[in-house]
């Protein structure tokens, strides 16, 4: 009679059953090896993807709201405010502001949550120096003063906002508001703000003019001086001859 070949043994061919079974072993460990690997790929990608919107959303909702200058354009500030609603915008540190011919850019690292509802005021150093003017987070360098055209310009926070708008008032009281994004400019009081909260109001007018008979005046007194000199001098001399 002839003995059955046994289970495990139906597939194996004669000779070859010792390298079968390293053969699967070696295969057997080089999957087991690659399956971590492609394991942490893909957690290394969901990560990335992860912070991918965390990094973006850290500076996004800053739009430019309010813009004053005086009539030559040394003293200027341009407000920006985080329109949104997570608080955690804190890129704001790190930005750039550009008008139609100017471009500059700071790297103060981010700022402190929560952010939202609150200013970030970039200003000139002439306006820092007014009574009543907040410290201003970021100082225009000198060689980009004026920042804008007070006749009307174009500035851009970045990729993220843009305020077009018209000749802005030079009185040196009054500025250019932004009420809601894109909603058009209304005339204000100034009132600037920097992130830590501070608000102030400046007056930036020039010296006022000499009304007409303030002017007449001071005129007059001019003329009276200088015919008592006249008159002086003129006595003196006769003196001297008699």
């Amino acid at each position: 009679m002839t003995e059955a070949t046994p289970r495990n043994d139906r597939n194996a061919v004669p000779g070859r059953i010792g390298t079968h079974r390293m053969e699967h072993g070696l295969r057997g460990r080089s999957l087991a090896g690659r399956v971590p690997t492609r394991r942490g790929l893909a957690a290394a990608l969901l990560l990335l993807l992860a912070q991918a919107p965390a990094a973006w959303a850290g500076i996004h909702t800053w739009d430019v709201v309010e813009v004053f200058s005086n009539a030559d354009g040394t003293i200027q500030y341009v407000e920006l405010l985080d329109r949104g609603t997570t608080g955690g915008e804190t890129g704001i540190g790190n930005g750039s502001l550009s008008s139609g011919t100017r471009s500059i850019s700071w790297s103060n690292g981010p700022v402190a949550p929560p952010t939202n509802g609150k200013s970030y005021l970039v200003a000139t150093a002439a306006f820092a120096a007014l009574p009543g003017a907040p410290t201003p987070d970021v100082i225009i360098p000198p060689a980009s003063v004026p920042f804008f055209d007070v006749n009307g310009d174009t500035i851009s926070f970045g990729a993220f906002d843009t305020l077009t708008f018209g000749a802005v008032p030079t009185n040196g009281v009054d500025a250019l508001f932004e009420a809601t994004n894109n909603g058009g400019t209304t005339i204000v009081a100034n009132t600037p703000r920097n992130y830590a909260g501070v608000q102030g109001s400046v007056d930036a007018s020039p010296p006022p003019v000499p009304s007409g008979s303030a002017g007449m005046m001071a005129l007059l007194l001019a003329l009276l001086a200088g015919t008592g000199l006249v008159v002086l001098r003129s006595g003196r001399k006769g003196r001297v001859t008699g």
